[in-house]
């Protein structure tokens, strides 16, 4: 027998409505989750910010010729600039997105309780509001590791900068909340993203629940994390301009106003330029976020299976 919140392999899904998960296992399992997705996937993130923040038409044709541009100007090592703070923002975060969506998960489930019509109104989108939450909370959280990686990883000179010196550079420069620049359009892409992918996974796994199929949670993170990035992608581009301006002094052009910057890149570069390593892009998110979902649900049946031979052993 099959409970509701498992396949037929009998993997079950921790992060369904009203899911039983502890806090501190969410916590264990989130951090080894963002651990492995960062380590895999960190040379795609370095390719989708430079497209990202190329302020002119004909700067490369596409992400081959970035690539190529990065290792033959700069090395090979060049493709993991800025992972050290990209490693602490994706233990962070997947450790906060994971334990907030646990907390959150459950709150909902219970502000739900014995008000049939408040439950029929939430049910449809609890995963989506659940998600929406997560993403604001663990945003703001790790925005600041977030923005010294783009800083660091758009870094095009053979000079290797530390995480410290790059932070204290910042704060000096244009002080504490310099760390957040471009926070604005991150709360708003992040959370939609988030509150989508995790919509997208639930759907595609009570769809899927029925069904005999190897990796279920790999090939629903795959899906979710398409459609998450493909909607909110636009955003995306904005806040890692809006990350690099006050660094590159371009404030005569745009103040750091979202909606002054939207016009000067449709100006200047054409709509498209919102779509800057797009491609890249979802063949990075996807892969991340099918990695980020896999090892959280198999990190936390594994440490639930040590709590348990633990117990009764003891």
């Amino acid at each position: 027998m099959v409970s509701s919140d498992e396949n037929t392999t009998g993997r079950k899904d921790h992060l369904s409505q009203g899911a039983s998960v502890s806090v501190y296992d969410s916590l264990i399992a989130g951090s080894i989750s963002g651990a492995v997705a960062r380590g895999i996937t960190a040379p795609l993130d370095t390719l989708k910010i430079r497209l990202q923040l190329q302020v002119h038409k004909n700067v490369h044709s596409g992400a081959l010729s970035t690539l190529t541009s990065i290792c033959r100007n700069e090395g090979i090592k060049a493709l993991w600039k800025g992972n050290t703070p990209a490693e602490i923002l994706y233990v962070l975060y997947g450790a906060s997105q994971f334990t907030t969506y646990t907390v959150l998960n459950e709150a909902l489930v219970n502000l739900q309780k014995n008000d049939p019509w408040r439950a029929s109104i939430i049910t449809p989108v609890h995963s989506l509001l659940v998600g929406i939450g997560t993403g604001s909370i663990s945003t703001f959280i790790t925005y600041p590791f977030d923005f010294l990686r783009t800083r660091l990883a758009a870094n095009s000179s053979n000079e290797f900068l530390s995480m410290t010196k790059t932070c204290l550079k910042t704060i000096r420069e244009e002080g504490f909340f310099g760390l957040y620049a471009g926070v604005k359009p991150s709360l708003i892409s992040i959370t939609a993203s988030t509150g989508l992918m995790f919509w997208t996974y639930e759907n595609a796994r009570s769809f899927s629940k029925e069904k005999n199929i190897p990796f279920i949670e790999g090939i629903c993170g795959l899906l979710a994390g398409a459609v998450s990035k493909g909607v909110t992608f636009p955003l995306d581009t904005i806040r890692k301009r809006l990350q690099m301006y006050s660094e590159t002094k371009v404030k005569h052009d745009t103040s750091n106003k979202m909606g002054q910057l939207c016009k000067i890149m449709i100006r200047n570069e054409g709509f498209l330029s919102f779509y800057k390593g797009f491609g890249i892009s979802i063949l990075k998110s996807s892969p991340t976020s099918a990695i980020s979902l896999f090892m959280y649900e198999y990190a936390l049946d594994m440490i639930v299976k040590a709590e348990n031979k633990f117990s009764i052993e003891s």
